[in-house]
């Protein structure tokens, strides 16, 4: 393919999770404008996954996609089921090429508010959720030898005051990176990537009016906001490009990372240091005492001499520390 050509989904059919509104929609909307036929897959309910559905957001998308010419279904079918999502999608289509785990919730408690029950719900849909879906969907990419799978994460990996939302969405790397690594195994065209967006959402502006609601209940003055042409510059529009180029067949980005929003793209890599060795050719006889990590800081500081370990081969890292050892006792 060269880069004159456009990049088409004809006959392919795509399940987005969380499609109703904000990131999913858009990622729809593309979607089949570009040939591929979809499931519209959202519950509609509040940012945080309570109270009911708001009406049939799914079936505005649809009716959406059917005006400019495209083709697709609503499903609201809980993500905590996706044997449903996926059932329903076959029934519709009799098939699946494309899966965007968009669907996620963000409960707004800092950690010091943090309960039980709000981390696990949290967890149940953004992480266990996302492994239902993939659950599901898995043996007919298996049989069909093919399937593109794109995991929505968060800038709140980083860390951010949203313990149980940062630890889901960081979840999805390493269960991204294992698929990948099970589709390699059967040297299979399936790919699985992870997408970490920066858009103003609905999810993101509710979040921050419940913020500004408890810092205001509590004294506090309300967050400062941005500028409205700061946050039109990250509509979600501007993140669904990446979307559709990992789900398109000729993408070979497999357990790979990337950012999207406003405009900007790019690609992230683990990155480890220069190594530190406390071994006998250090003087050091039996195990390495703290001491030897503080005089090393400058070399665990040391990227450029480092290295970028790989993701979703299967060799968790490699070379591995005991691989690092013994080349360098043999370098003496």
């Amino acid at each position: 393919m060269n880069n004159t050509e456009k990049l088409e989904f004809t006959d392919q059919v795509a399940v987005v999770t969380g499609a109703g509104r904000g990131l999913g929609r858009q990622h729809a909307l593309l979607l089949a404008s570009r040939g591929c036929k979809v499931i519209v897959n959202d519950l509609g309910t509040a940012y945080d996954g309570t109270g009911k559905a708001e009406g049939k957001v799914a079936d505005e998308v649809v009716a959406e996609i059917k005006a400019l010419g495209g083709e697709a279904a609503a499903n609201y079918d809980s993500v905590e089921q996706g044997e449903l999502i996926i059932a329903a999608a076959m029934q519709a289509y009799g098939r699946i090429d494309i899966v965007v785990n968009n669907a996620g919730i963000l409960t707004p408690e800092v950690w010091s508010e943090l309960t039980l029950e709000s981390w696990q719900r949290t967890i149940n849909i953004n992480l266990t959720g996302v492994f239902s879906v993939m659950k599901a969907v898995w043996p007919i990419f298996i049989e069909q030898q093919y399937g593109r799978c794109i995991m929505t994460s968060s800038p709140a990996m980083y860390g951010a005051g949203v313990a149980a939302y940062a630890a889901s969405k960081a979840g999805l790397i390493g269960l991204a990176n294992s698929l990948a690594f099970e589709a390699r195994k059967l040297k299979l065209d399936i790919k699985c990537n992870i997408l970490i967006p920066q858009a103003d959402t609905r999810m993101t502006q509710d979040f921050a009016s419940s913020v500004n609601e408890r810092r205001i209940s509590q004294g506090k003055p309300a967050s400062r906001s941005a500028p409205a042409e700061i946050m039109q510059r990250l509509s979600p529009d501007k993140v669904s490009a990446m979307v559709a180029w990992l789900a398109h067949s000729s993408c070979q980005a497999q357990a790979s990372i990337h950012e999207a929003g406003g405009g900007y793209f790019a690609r992230l890599n683990w990155a480890r240091s220069a190594p530190l060795f406390a071994t006998e050719l250090e003087g050091v006889e039996n195990a390495p005492v703290p001491e030897n990590i503080r005089d090393g800081e400058a070399t665990l500081a040391d990227f450029v001499n480092g290295d970028m370990p790989k993701s979703g081969d299967g060799s968790m890292g490699s070379p591995s520390a005991l691989e690092q050892v013994f080349k360098h006792l043999k370098s003496e």
